[in-house]
């Protein structure tokens, strides 16, 4: 079974198509995953800081004139 060059091309030309898409791919899921680690970080750091306050919520408590 020989294939004809049309359909060898196009083969070729779907396979460099997917290969690229895949490389585009990874490196999005790479950029997400560092802005992911990123903000997994910062939420952390926030926890800690409102653990270290006493942990009350500014939003909760009555302003001093009440």
């Amino acid at each position: 079974m020989e294939m004809s060059d049309s359909a060898l091309q196009k083969l070729e030309t779907k396979i460099a198509f997917l290969e690229r898409h895949v490389e585009e791919q990874d490196r999005v899921i790479l950029k997400l995953r560092k802005t992911l680690d990123a903000l997994e970080l910062e939420m952390e750091q926030i926890k800690a800081n409102l653990q270290e306050s006493g942990g009350s919520e500014p939003a909760n408590e009555r302003p001093p004139h009440y």
